[in-house]
């Protein structure tokens, strides 16, 4: 280093740098720093990752972050219903969506009822033993609405269900106590379904493959179910009579709800503590536009139309029998399993459509399959007709232009699926729930009914030409089909059951009223605003006499001066 020498009073000192050798070091002592700076810091980020995973896998479940989802059991979802084809087939399309999921599924049914389940694969079959499944009086003109009335109809289709409650309670008791699982799916009358599941605390949610009705007790401006009241037009006798119909609905509901309580005392089970449904999820297979328009608790669901995810192919005789005049008129025939028509109306039917140059696809049970074999003359005229005759417990509805209507005793499932096809129908109710449900159906535009007591040949002809000149009818299908699918179908309502079977109902309880009267129907309030108007008007009284005593001292000076 030079010495310091000051320049024009700055100090400068100059220093002689050091030779670049002098600033190396050796290569063994380079490396052996690096090492020790930078190879932990892998070591230790490789750590922490084990550590956090472990920690996050296993150990933080009340952070509500999933926890050992792979090593979780497959939710176990069960399904039960009454031996009744139009509540089993809407259950069977919820069903093959769990199984397309993964889930592990099994139906609860009567043994004669196997074939209807048995073309799901991987579906686990409940026997619950031999039972009859067919009504003790099936549907016919001698039992049909116009002969035995709406109410009356509607209790013997209530009773019929509730027959079931003690048959089926046992087996599915000892199948549930020997194999729980997660979460039952049951249908709205399957009495012993609820029983089994209150009594071994397994959660269940119902399906209603049906309209609301009463389920929601609604207010009392909804028309009452079986009343065929237009809510938008009633008149004032007819919200009069309301309350009438809504009694005897409720007394008909109270007669079954007395049996089934009674078979509950034969089983020695504790008295239900709420209502029948409780606080269970109800998955209701409708939409408003069937429906009247109401408040509607979380815990009921509208869903809408259930059909299957992968619907099926239409047989190959089908298929021939469409491609062989696609430009001719198709009607399709299905009046259900529980229906018997007399060989006349068949005969009438076939006839009609015959003179309007209809051919027909007709989709019959083994019985009336039977029945039209074994009567001759029937069959001559069955084979002197284009008609298809399906067995099947389910037939794909073909999507072709050329099927004009959906000729139906008013099944909710066949005419939805008919619906979301943009079909309109042509109804002939036998039962009360069939009339009510078509009598909304005709009310949005979307078909046209015939009392099974006044079927013609003159009324036949005349509903099945408005159908076919008519294209308001297949516009109005094609909406209401339209608002059937808005509702979510199978995806939402599987994706509720999940849900329920994860997290239980509580998201779906609404909360319960804690304040007082008073604040619930704002009386406070009311006696605030009402000793507000006292001093108005006490304050206008007041100015009032005011402006009176003035100006009548005005009025006695002016009469003085004069």
């Amino acid at each position: 280093m030079e010495p310091a020498r000051v320049c024009m009073g700055v100090t400068q000192v100059r220093v002689q740098p050091k030779a670049s050798a002098e600033w190396r070091c050796p290569p063994a002592r380079v490396s052996s720093t690096l090492r020790q700076r930078y190879l932990p810091l892998p070591l230790c980020f490789l750590l922490c990752t084990f550590v956090a995973a472990y920690a996050l896998s296993a150990h933080v479940a009340w952070l509500g972050l999933p926890v050992a989802a792979a090593d979780a059991p497959p939710t176990y979802v069960s399904f039960v219903s009454i031996p009744v084809l139009e509540r089993v087939l809407p259950m069977k399309h919820l069903v093959e969506e769990l199984l397309r999921r993964g889930h592990r599924v099994s139906f609860a049914l009567p043994e004669i009822c196997r074939n209807w389940v048995s073309d799901l694969p991987g579906l686990e079959f409940i026997s619950l033993g031999a039972m009859p499944t067919s009504m003790p009086q099936a549907l016919s003109l001698k039992t049909a609405i116009g002969n035995v009335g709406m109410y009356s109809s509607y209790l013997t289709s209530l009773q019929y269900y509730a027959s079931f409650h003690k048959p089926m309670y046992y087996p599915l008791r000892d199948d549930y106590a020997e194999d729980t699982p997660t979460i039952v799916v049951v249908d709205r009358y399957t009495f012993a379904g609820m029983d089994v599941c209150n009594n071994l605390s397994i959660p269940f949610v119902v399906n209603n493959p049906y309209l609301l009705l009463d389920i929601d007790d609604p207010p009392s401006y909804v028309p009452a179910p079986f009343s065929r009241y237009p809510m938008a037009t009633q008149s004032v006798w007819q919200r009069c009579a309301n309350g009438f119909h809504r009694l005897r609905f409720r007394l008909a509901n109270a007669a079954v709800a007395g049996a089934v309580a009674k078979t509950r005392h034969d089983f020695a089970l504790p008295a239900l503590a709420h209502s029948l449904y409780g606080e269970h999820l109800v998955l209701t297979n409708t939409v408003f536009g069937l429906e009247h328009p109401r408040p509607l608790s979380p815990l009921h669901r509208m869903i809408g139309a259930l059909k299957s995810p992968s619907p099926g192919q239409a047989p190959p005789a089908l298929v021939a029998f469409l491609d062989r005049d696609r430009d001719g008129c198709v009607v399709l025939v299905d009046f259900g399993a529980d229906v018997a028509l007399t060989a006349d109306m068949v005969s009438l039917i076939m006839a009609v459509l015959r003179d309007l140059e209809c051919r027909t696809i007709w989709k019959l049970s083994l019985e009336m399959h039977k029945t039209f074999k074994q009567d001759a003359e029937l069959h001559d005229l069955l084979e002197a007709s284009d008609v298809y005759f399906s067995v099947a417990t389910s037939l794909p509805l073909p999507h072709a232009a050329n099927v004009r209507f959906f000729l139906s005793a008013g099944g909710f499932s066949s005419v939805q699926t008919a619906l979301c096809a943009g079909i309109p129908i042509l109804a002939i109710p036998f039962s009360a729930e069939q009339a009510e449900f078509t009598d909304r159906v005709v009310r949005a535009g979307a078909g046209v009914a015939i009392e099974a007591t006044k079927v013609s040949a003159a009324t036949l002809q005349f509903a099945s030409d408005l159908l076919l000149s008519n294209d308001r009818f297949a516009l109005a299908a094609q909406r209401l089909g339209g608002l059937l699918e808005t509702g979510g179908g199978v995806a939402a309502a599987v994706d509720a059951i999940v849900a329920v079977a994860d997290r239980g109902t509580a998201p779906w309880v609404p909360a319960r009223q804690t304040q007082p009267v008073a604040k619930t129907y704002l009386l406070d309030v009311y006696a605030v605003y009402g000793a507000v108007l006292c001093g108005v008007a006490v304050v206008l009284r007041t100015l009032l006499s005011a402006c009176i005593s003035v100006f009548a001292r005005h009025e006695s000076l002016k009469a003085k001066t004069q």
